[in-house]
């Protein structure tokens, strides 16, 4: 990556912004009453173009991808286990209110990839209600804490732990399904189906797909690519 923009988004919106009405940049956002720049589409020359101009209370629409400070971690991963972290127990009130506005939002596009189920156990005959629990890792495997897991069409709910894992907190039946929720990353859904086992183990993989996120722009300086041993000697003798 050449000298671009260090841009971040410390605070991720969860509007709709489908449902902004739409501006010549982008759209308008009722709630914070401002337009609302939609990058998704922009090189990055583009959008340091858009930044030489001095631009403060900016909100922008990123893809993940063009919010990435280097090579290995995205600013995805930033936000989303940095909130974890230092937010699990507040996660954990609010859990249920966030992911009933969540699911409004995503209810005509169901993602269900990334997520296998391993019953444990062996019976002759198939239960009608199950204990459902598991683990919720991200694209590195690593534990997930505080992703919400929501009983779809209710406001039935649990979070996951400091391990990433999680037990629902009722008996589940056949077609019922869970929403699993975490900032920067694309919802995901689990159908319960029937099973020989009263207590279905899952695991849920977050990938770090190219998703988009929403909210107040920060402009942290310019990155540069750091010299290798033969550029700092080159360098001695300019």
């Amino acid at each position: 990556m050449k000298n671009d923009n260090n841009i971040t988004i410390q605070k991720p919106c969860s509007e709709n912004f489908d449902t902004f009405s739409k501006t010549e940049l982008g759209g308008y956002c009722n709630s914070c009453e401002k337009e609302v720049i939609d990058f998704t589409s922009m090189r990055m020359t583009e959008i340091n173009n858009y930044f030489l101009v001095p631009r403060a209370n900016t909100c922008g629409r990123f893809k993940s991808s063009q919010l990435q400070t280097n090579k290995q971690h995205s600013m995805t991963n930033y936000i989303s286990k940095g909130i974890a972290t230092m937010g699990f127990s507040l996660l954990a009130l609010c859990a249920v209110s966030n992911v009933q506005a969540q699911e409004i939002a995503s209810t005509d596009s169901e993602i269900k990839t990334g997520i296998s189920s391993i019953t444990v156990g062996k019976v002759s005959n198939a239960y009608s209600s199950y204990t459902v629990k598991g683990i919720v890792l991200d694209e590195e495997n690593t534990p997930l804490p505080g992703v919400n897991v929501i009983l779809k069409g209710t406001a039935e709910g649990t979070v996951t732990d400091l391990d990433g894992n999680f037990e629902f907190p009722k008996k589940l039946g056949k077609n019922d399904i869970l929403v699993f929720s975490y900032i920067g990353y694309d919802t995901k859904e689990y159908k319960v189906k029937e099973s020989t086992s009263e207590t279905i183990n899952i695991t849920v993989n977050f990938t770090n797909a190219d998703v988009e996120l929403m909210g107040e722009i920060e402009i942290g300086g310019v990155y540069k690519t750091k010299q290798n041993v033969f550029q700092k000697f080159i360098g001695l003798f300019k």
